[in-house]
């Protein structure tokens, strides 16, 4: 094996598929449904989180035009529900008016109030109103049949200090946010180094229980430590804010698919990237590399993972069974942003593309394409996306 490059293995089929990938939403930002619409098109997502605030007529006043353009694609919606903290069955009794012959009931709605939307300490003073599983218990009496969830709309660490019954619950759920503590490059991207043992300790409170991450992306759409989030004119690297200016380059792309490819192999069910609109958006008329990224991850979903090895922390891959049993897909990403030297190892290589910075989508690239298949080391540029496709050889080695 070559060790002065990154060397490229591919294994045997993985034990789990490619988890659902779908986009977040907050229906109190939704400013055009037209815009809505041309996304969903561009991107088909998998599933669509809608961040409901219940204390917004804005929020209310936008379900039905969401639930319609979901329900004409065939996109479930699962709405994440932030209701009154002492009189949830009022306000949820609104939406479920709101609701009423609207096309389809949602596919799963968490419900949680307001006031856990911040965090607290374990031996602190905790919230007087009604809990997590009050409101969600207030929720069963109306939807009986629906899968409510156990969790939380933020972090991991809210939902650790608060964690649900697990047999109360039909899906387990919380977000990632990489920039809590530093917003630098290297530390964002060393963020992903953490989320398998993320996952690990989820499954670990509901082994059995479907696990959904919901909305995730470089920013934050709340501050669960604090009053507010930190001000950004849009063009600052900052902890805690939900104006990133890395969201709209390469930088969202390749965190991504770093994410993806630890959350799918940990064995998630369902991860949710981005969003339609702010405070995460992926672009609209002209998608930002992430939301080509996401576009591409969206339609393989459901795919047969297949193993493989890469060397060196400075890149992430996953690859999957295409619907073409003789073709496999390869995704890898430079989380670096230095250029970083590639091999493929044993692989027939059918076709190469690489997302770049144009904005234009995933571009042929024939001469990188013909040195790596002569066997050859090519560069990877920082925080560029490689996508290929390789001869299926069989189920190979085990890595």
């Amino acid at each position: 094996m070559r060790t002065d490059v990154h060397t490229l293995r591919l294994g045997g089929p993985a034990s789990t598929p490619l988890p659902s990938v779908g986009c977040g939403l907050w229906l109190d930002r939704i400013n055009d449904l037209g815009r809505l619409a041309r996304q969903l098109d561009a991107v088909m997502p998998r599933h669509l989180d809608a961040l409901l605030d219940l204390r917004s007529s804005r929020a209310l006043e936008n379900l039905p035009g969401l639930m319609v353009s979901a329900a004409e694609r065939d996109i479930p919606v699962w709405l994440y529900v932030i209701c009154d903290d002492h009189d949830p069955t009022g306000s949820l009794s609104t939406l479920a008016r709101r609701l009423e012959g609207l096309p389809g009931p949602p596919a799963g709605m968490l419900v949680t109030p307001a006031a856990y939307l911040k965090s607290y300490q374990p031996d602190g003073v905790w919230p007087s109103g009604t809990s997590p599983g009050q409101a969600r218990m207030a929720a069963r009496v109306l939807w009986p049949e629906l899968a409510l969830g156990g969790g939380v709309p933020t972090y991991f660490t809210e939902l650790n200090r608060c964690r649900p019954d697990p047999s109360s619950i039909d899906f387990i759920t919380h977000a990632v946010s990489p920039i809590v503590h530093a917003a630098d490059d290297r530390s964002v991207m060393e963020t992903l180094q953490s989320v398998p043992d993320i996952v690990a300790s989820c499954r670990a409170l509901a082994p059995t229980t479907p696990y959904r991450i919901t909305t995730t992306a470089i920013g934050a759409w709340t501050n669960p430590y604090g009053e507010c989030l930190t001000p950004n004119d849009g063009s600052q690297r900052v902890t805690l804010s939900d104006d990133d200016p890395r969201q709209r380059g390469l930088f969202a792309a390749a965190w991504g698919v770093g994410f993806m490819a630890r959350v799918a192999y940990a064995g998630v069910n369902a991860a949710t990237l981005s969003s339609l609109g702010p405070p995460f958006d992926i672009g609209a008329d002209s998608l930002y590399p992430v939301g080509h990224a996401i576009a591409g991850l969206c339609r393989a979903a459901g795919q047969p993972l297949r193993q493989l090895k890469l060397g060196g922390a400075e890149l992430a891959a996953l690859a999957w069974q295409t619907e073409l049993l003789a073709v496999i897909e390869v995704w890898i990403a430079n989380l670096s942003a230095d250029a970083v030297p590639l091999y493929i190892e044993d692989v027939d290589l059918l076709e190469l593309s690489r997302l770049t910075a144009m904005g234009d989508g995933f571009q042929p690239a024939p001469s990188m394409e013909a040195r790596l298949r002569a066997g050859e080391t090519d560069r990877l540029a920082g925080f560029e996306i490689l996508r290929l496709r390789v001869q299926n050889l069989g189920s190979g080695p085990d890595c």
